[in-house]
């Protein structure tokens, strides 16, 4: 684990400055066109509205994201790093209650405990299910090879190529969730 660090370390040394510098470029465009949509007067509040939420996307790179919710970030004393922060948040809007002022401004956001616990419960069920098939693939890889190859009249090695691939397929799902499951672990790190 260590290694990959240090190897992730050595192949982003480079480019590291250049991606603070265009977040940096993101976060100024993102408040000058912010508080050019607050200062125009002419511009209807919905369709303030709706350009602020264009922003905090264009911002965020997700469709996910609305202005209320990188504005709440943005503003919290505890985190620094708004932009990266909204978009995790928002992938589990579902699992949140939001708490708006009279203002329509975001000012508390809780975990809902009753959809927490479901999430939580469906992506363990999801891996659990993956890896006793993938398990299943790689116990009985010789017989599926021979059914397939014996039955439908194909090379045992385009049968052999087929399951690799498709073995391979359902390992990635397996990392794949286990990612999104960490995310939603992380969830009650970053709801205050």
């Amino acid at each position: 684990m260590d290694f990959l660090k240090l190897l992730e370390l050595y192949l982003n040394r480079k480019d590291k400055f250049k991606k603070v510098e265009e977040r940096a470029e993101r976060r100024k465009a993102y408040f000058k066109e912010i508080s050019e949509i607050d200062g125009n007067t002419e511009i209807p509040n919905n369709q303030k509205k709706a350009f602020k939420n264009s922003a905090a996307q264009k911002l965020t790179g997700s469709m996910l994201v609305n202005f209320a919710l990188v504005d709440y970030y943005s503003k919290h004393p505890d985190f620094n790093n708004f932009d990266v922060i909204a978009p995790l948040v928002a992938f589990w809007d579902d699992a949140l209650v939001k708490t708006y002022d009279q203002n329509l401004d975001l000012v508390k956001l809780e975990i809902d405990p009753v959809a927490y616990k479901k999430e939580s419960r469906n992506l363990k069920a999801t891996i659990c299910l993956l890896i006793f098939a993938s398990l299943y693939f790689f116990i009985a890889s010789n017989s599926m090879i021979n059914y397939f190859s014996t039955n439908f009249y194909i090379s045992q090695s385009i049968v052999g190529i087929v399951y690799i691939l498709l073995t391979l397929v359902i390992v990635s799902l397996i990392f794949f969730i286990v990612t999104l499951h960490l995310t939603l672990v992380d969830l009650k790190r970053l709801v205050k």
